[in-house]
């Protein structure tokens, strides 16, 4: 099975996440109440949690700011969305829709799985203090390099055999590349892009005009490169000297930690076996298309090409929407089982496929939906690993799942009453006067129905500082790449005339 890729960046945002969601003790113990805002109902609102939604996604301008007031209306709007919640789920007819189901349970994986990459990775690093200051030493450095790609390594060695016999680097570029003037390209300790040459550049001594490969690369080309230039960039403070320290530690803890955690997953995948059914595939690749292409042609109409950037990777197969003829045909086996097209589509329900790379031709799509699928058994078996360490049950997973459904089920609430009433022109439901004439009448009276069940720490919550910069968080290489809800414009209130105060244990 075709596993090379198993994530080799170690998403940083990833880690810090999983510090902010992660809090000791047994899994089974509730959270202390100083790391908790409030609690309502069955729900909690940790202090990392509350900070996240502040912080990792845009607030409306009525609580943007960093005073008192807006702080308020922040704590707030965030009880008012599991009020919200609450109060549908507590409505005997309510069913919760199988899509939304999928959805939750495809974010709890996730979180297991990050969980788990943690626990697996950078929570088993140790480093020495000899390593951290040999880092420090070489992290000082940029290179100016020229390059040279080669798309095998027939030509490579060709290229290698030229140079030993004397013709200059220089007129192989010109030679291949058709010009005489040189791409200089800057490279640092801290890239990640291509190891072997982050590699190949600091674990030796090199001069000036130094010629080093063919390295082969990821994608199964060849490089070879010259050193043009370097200079070493000294830090004269001592803010800046231990600033580049602290960056350098986290980002040797986070390599060390992606190599552990890869290794453990390459273990687990050693034996597996992937092979495909290529009629049902083709089938299935042309299917898939149609939905790709759409997507594309809507790229034009997004006005935020980053968040286009985000969704372009992934690829989900709404069941309701993927009606084929082949859906009882068998697709591939794995593992000693075969696989229908049928079960990719229940696993992709909530594994929406992730395609690594984020440009790439439409001639190359058969490839990367292939290379999405490995990566999803991939995920697949890690899950299992995670089902069998427990992680489900952890209060950190769990209460990750209920901020998606609450907020999900609160933006349905709100979409209810906008479409109640009686307004001779629909309002947006985010707008001022939609929220202040309806939304928070509403929220008041669930404050107060609520009242009983709902507790503040009042102590934790005035410790929080709030930030004026407006932030959108984002992980990479994951099935949900966004990291938090949009933030919950329900009220615009700012009283707490509602609930108990909780008391810091």
């Amino acid at each position: 099975m075709d596993t090379q890729k198993i994530d080799r960046s170690f998403c940083v945002l990833a880690v810090s996440f999983l510090l902010l969601v992660s809090c000791g003790g047994k899994d089974t113990d509730p959270y202390p109440n100083s790391l908790v805002v409030a609690r309502v109902g069955d729900r909690v609102i940790t202090k990392s949690e509350f900070i996240r939604r502040v912080e990792y996604t845009p607030r409306p301008a009525y609580c943007r700011g960093d005073n008192n007031i807006h702080k308020k209306i922040v704590l707030n709007s965030l009880i008012a969305e599991k009020l919200l919640a609450l109060d549908i789920l507590s409505k005997p007819e309510y069913e919760s829709p199988r899509h939304l189901d999928q959805y939750i349970l495809g974010r709890r994986e996730q979180a297991m799985r990050q969980l788990y990459r943690y626990d697996y990775g950078i929570n088993r690093v140790s480093t020495t203090d000899e390593e951290l200051r040999n880092n420090f030493l070489s992290a000082r450095r940029e290179y100016e390099l020229g390059f040279v790609t080669f798309p095998d390594s027939h030509y490579a060695y060709g290229a290698k055999e030229f140079l030993d016999q004397g013709v200059s680097f220089e007129a192989i570029y010109s030679r291949i590349l058709g010009t005489e003037e040189m791409d200089i390209r800057k490279v640092t300790w801290f890239d990640d892009d291509e190891s072997i040459i982050r590699n190949t550049l600091y674990s030796q001594p090199l001069e000036r005009g130094s010629v080093l490969g063919p390295l082969k690369l990821q994608d199964g080309k060849y490089l070879m490169f010259k050193v043009i230039a370097w200079k070493d960039n000294i830090q004269l403070s001592e803010t800046g000297n231990q600033t580049l320290w602290d960056d350098v530690v986290s980002k040797v803890e986070e390599r060390k930690g992606n190599q552990l955690y890869n290794d453990h997953v390459s273990g687990l995948m050693r034996g597996k076996s992937f092979m495909l059914e290529e009629a049902t595939f083709r089938n299935l690749v042309d299917d898939l298309a149609e939905k790709y292409l759409l997507k594309e042609a809507e790229k034009g109409s997004m006005l935020n090409q980053a968040i286009w950037e985000i969704e372009k990777q992934h690829l989900s197969i709404n069941n309701s929407e993927f009606e084929v003829s082949y859906l009882d045909q068998k697709l591939f086996r794995f593992d000693e089982k075969d696989w229908t097209v049928q079960d990719l589509t229940d696993l992709v329900s909530r594994h929406p496929l992730v395609f690594r790379e984020k440009r790439f031709e439409m001639a190359d799509f058969a490839n990367q939906v292939k290379l999405a699928i490995a990566d999803l058994l991939r995920d697949y078996i890690v899950t299992g690993e995670a089902y069998d360490g427990g992680y489900a049950d952890r209060k950190e997973i769990k209460s990750y799942g209920e901020m998606w459904q609450d907020q999900y089920l609160s933006g349905i609430y709100k979409e209810i009453i906008n479409y109640s009433i009686s307004d001779s022109m629909l309002q947006s439901s985010n707008s001022i006067p939609f929220i202040e004439r309806h939304m928070n009448p509403i929220v008041d009276s669930l404050q107060q129905a609520y009242s009983d069940e709902i507790f503040i720490n009042f102590k934790t919550f005035e410790d929080i500082t709030l930030t004026r910069i407006d932030m959108f968080v984002a992980q990479d290489k994951v099935p949900y790449p966004v990291v938090v809800p949009p933030f919950p414009q329900v009220t615009t209130d700012h009283i707490f005339d509602y609930g108990n105060k909780l008391e810091s244990k």
